[in-house]
């Protein structure tokens, strides 16, 4: 008989931590292309610049970029994102992360705590 294979048990604890509040919380009731697209952000604004509507439309591989647009404007409505002209050029659009972004990131933070904790 094959051996079972080995698994990480601290990601498999956070796993199991973030389906659990998903089912709870609509803050997390995001499909896996708005997870995907918020990660991608987020590397972006963690360096302190910021991300124009047209880098965001090509920076995740693999998603079409008028895929992008239509989620952000969705992310938009679910307050997760907040888009501003640039002061000089209204054509330039910037994506802002919001408070509930903070939100978001800081439970997925707990649930990753805790998993290391077990």
């Amino acid at each position: 008989m094959p051996s079972q294979p080995t698994f990480s048990q601290t990601y498999l604890r956070f796993l199991n931590l973030v389906q659990a509040i998903r089912q709870k919380d609509r803050l997390f009731a995001l499909d896996p292309v708005d997870e995907r697209l918020l990660n991608c952000f987020a590397v972006v604004w963690v360096t302190g610049r910021y991300l124009t509507a047209s880098e965001a439309s090509v920076s995740v591989a693999d998603v079409a970029p008028r895929t992008v647009q239509r989620r952000v404007v969705s992310l938009v409505e679910k307050g997760l994102l907040r888009v501003e002209s640039d002061e000089k050029d209204n054509r330039v659009k910037y994506l802002f992360a919001t408070d509930k972004t903070a939100q978001y990131f800081e439970e997925l933070n707990k649930c990753l705590e805790q998993a290391k904790r077990r």
